[in-house]
């Protein structure tokens, strides 16, 4: 049956609209990072993180001020106003500080990563809601198609019950089915309003259903190299961050603590007095330059020491977080792999279960029109048909989503991880 068939027998029952806005994954992965507040928020942290990562430490000091003061004595007839400008400029640098470069790139490349893991695991739910739409659509429709079905075999039954050739039981029977499949087609269209409800809270606005088609089955490419992209991802590189900053971390201390620091200071000010009187102007500059070095250190457990020594500790553990995230996200990818294997596998069984429920209702509906069987034999074959159609929906539903999935944990397109 058509979809347009299919969707005025969904107008004419529920009195829904005959025209839809259909929306692609695409629209909607598009709207939800536009307007989506997580995605809102990851962007705002992101703009903090860099602002702060383009911080100069090397820029001057400068201070200008200004101040003014007015006299005036009336038994002399004098008055006096003064006004006092002072500049100044001061600049310090000091060994220590040699790192800040690298502090502030690598506090860039996180805030990157941040945002991105951010951005994946929006994608990723708003992939899993969209099929889930998908599904409760597909699941609606073959309900009403369903319907039409109980609605012929209603009218053929009452017709036969007309013409002598059926009995009561099986108008019954008959009617029974139609309300039954009504009631199911509401509940249907309930679950496919609920999905799209959580969609449209995603994406910021209403649609009326989704338009692209669930995926093939297709055949993934090796485990091996599947396992090898993840070592490229977006969380792979957080944990290797963590590496550099808690080695950096221990560098800086080092530098600060644990060897001598070289420090110059210099500034220069200009200051004067502007009066009716008089005016005045002086500068001062001043350059010093010092050399110091701390034992502390080297003192037995001496808080100095001890930092350091917990620093060198924070740089194995993050090591170690590293090669258990390593082993985690190709464990994860593992999982998703023997996943599509598996729904590949249910697939194809639940293909040849339904050629053979296909052909038991066949035979059991020859069976009932030579009058062999009740009408309750033909509407169990019947249900076994629909069974195994949402099954094999489902199953559908269960490969496309564990597909987009692999390929956002990987972070590529589904075409890198396939076999053309």
């Amino acid at each position: 049956m058509s979809r347009i068939r299919i969707t005025f027998l969904l107008a004419l029952l529920l009195g829904t609209p005959l025209f839809a806005q259909q929306l692609t994954l695409q629209e909607a992965l598009q709207s939800a990072q536009a307007t989506n507040s997580i995605a809102q928020n990851a962007k705002i942290t992101l703009e903090k993180q860099l602002n702060k990562a383009n911080i100069n430490s090397y820029l001057p000091s400068i201070d200008l001020s200004v101040g003014a003061s007015a006299s005036i004595s009336l038994l002399d007839q004098e008055s006096n106003a003064l006004i006092t400008p002072t500049a100044s400029v001061s600049f310090s640098l000091s060994s220590s500080d040699r790192y800040t470069k690298a502090s502030n790139t690598l506090l860039a490349k996180t805030a990157q990563t941040a945002f991105g893991t951010s951005i994946q695991n929006l994608k990723a739910q708003v992939t899993q809601t969209y099929w889930n739409v998908t599904a409760a659509e597909l699941a609606y429709d073959q309900q009403l198609l369903d319907y039409e079905q109980k609605s012929i075999s209603n009218a053929a039954i009452q017709a036969q019950f007309d013409n002598g050739k059926a009995n009561t039981l099986a108008v019954s029977q008959a009617k029974l089915a139609l309300f039954q499949a009504k009631l199911t087609v509401e509940s249907r269209n309930n679950d496919f309003e609920t999905a799209k409800q959580a969609l449209q809270r995603l994406i910021g606005y209403e649609i009326e259903g989704t338009s692209d088609e669930l995926m093939e089955v297709r055949d993934l490419k090796n485990l091996e190299f599947l396992q090898e992209l993840s070592l490229s991802t977006t969380s792979i590189k957080q944990l290797s961050y963590q590496v550099e900053q808690a080695e950096l971390a221990l560098k800086k201390v080092r530098a600060s603590s644990a060897s001598p620091v070289v420090a110059m200071n210099a500034s220069t000010s200009f200051s004067g007095s502007l009066s009716t009187s008089s005016s005045q102007i002086r500068d001062t500059t001043k350059v010093s330059v010092s050399v110091s070095f701390s034992l502390d250190p080297y003192l037995p457990n001496s808080s100095a020491q001890v930092t350091l020594e917990n620093l060198q500790k924070d740089i194995t553990l993050a090591k170690n977080t590293l090669e258990q995230g390593i082993k985690d996200i190709q464990q994860e990818v593992q999982t998703l792999y023997q996943s599509l294997l598996q729904i590949k596998a249910n697939l194809e069984y639940l293909l040849e279960y339904q050629k053979v429920a296909d052909e038991t209702y066949n035979l059991t509906l020859a069976s009932y029109e030579a009058g062999e069987v009740p009408y309750l034999t033909l509407q169990e074959s019947e249900q076994q048909q629909q069974n195994v159609q949402l099954s094999i929906l489902q199953q559908k539903v269960d490969y496309t989503v564990a597909l987009y999935n692999l390929a956002y944990l990987l972070e590529t397109d589904i075409n890198t991880i396939i076999n053309e």
